[in-house]
């Protein structure tokens, strides 16, 4: 069978494939939390927060994997700022106890 009979035009239409990002997605995880590393130092610990973060921004590098470079920045960025609220060491600025006088 040849690629005229195939495909009737010459970029093929039919063929799916995915992102070379996609099976670098290990990588975004280990390197999204080096970069946090350092955040963590004035980011207050929020745990609830950080790991929606994280799942929002890790979503949504593998879903604009093969898009706009621009997204997949900003999902990335996502995921940084959520392992910074996880991993946080600053003392968060809520008082703990409001007393009258």
């Amino acid at each position: 069978m040849t690629m005229a009979v195939a495909c009737a035009e010459v970029p093929c239409a039919d063929v799916s494939g995915i992102s070379v990002l996609v099976p670098l997605f290990p990588v975004a995880v280990v390197t999204a939390l080096l970069f946090a590393w350092p955040l963590t130092r004035v980011i207050p610990r929020r745990p609830m927060l950080g790991w929606l973060l994280v799942a929002a921004g890790l979503g949504g590098y593998l879903w604009f994997s093969g898009g706009p470079v621009p997204a997949l920045v900003v999902a990335l960025a996502l995921a940084v700022v959520g392992f910074a609220f996880v991993r946080g060491h600053a003392k968060g600025s809520v008082p703990a106890e409001i007393t009258t006088r």
